[in-house]
């Protein structure tokens, strides 16, 4: 019986985060269009933080996009998009971890998960260093957009 807690907390984990109203689906295995398209919405997504770009920034977030930041703290939408426009949140630098990324399409959901090394500035104070993430993206009207993301620092050995 304990074996197989483990999987159903996963399973309940992923009816959490997966929006109302999605079949359950198995992975694309062969690249597909799914796949290029959240690649280059992640370029565009990092460019714009990059330049602090309030308004380009926030058409990748759903309205309901939940962040869970480095530090286990919830924020909405609109805390994010606060955070980047009155400068206590500020990114200098991204840099993904090609050989650590995984991009697995479910119909019109994407789970991203990558190894980044970030630097900037985070609740107004300087932060550099390596994080995991995990970028939920759904396809609505035609583009990608995140609804929920988290960072999880790595902490050396």
């Amino acid at each position: 019986m304990l074996r197989c807690l483990p999987r159903r907390s996963l399973q309940l984990a992923m009816l959490m985060i997966l929006p109302a109203g999605l079949p359950a689906q198995t992975p694309t295995t062969a690249p597909s269009e799914a796949v290029a398209e959240v690649r280059e919405a992640i370029r565009r997504y990092d460019a714009a933080l990059r330049r602090a770009d309030v308004a380009a920034v926030g058409q990748f977030f759903a309205p309901e996009y939940t962040f869970v930041n480095a530090r286990g703290g919830r924020l909405t939408r609109a805390d994010r998009l606060a955070n980047l426009r009155t400068g206590r949140t500020a990114v200098d630098s991204v840099a993904h971890a090609p050989q650590e990324e995984q991009i697995r399409p479910y119909g019109n959901v994407v789970v991203y998960t990558t190894l980044l090394t970030l630097g900037g500035r985070y609740s107004g104070q300087a932060q550099r260093g390596q994080y995991r993430a995990l970028v939920v993206w759904v396809r609505r009207d035609g583009r990608w957009q995140q609804v929920a993301s988290q960072l999880t620092p790595v902490v050396a050995p």
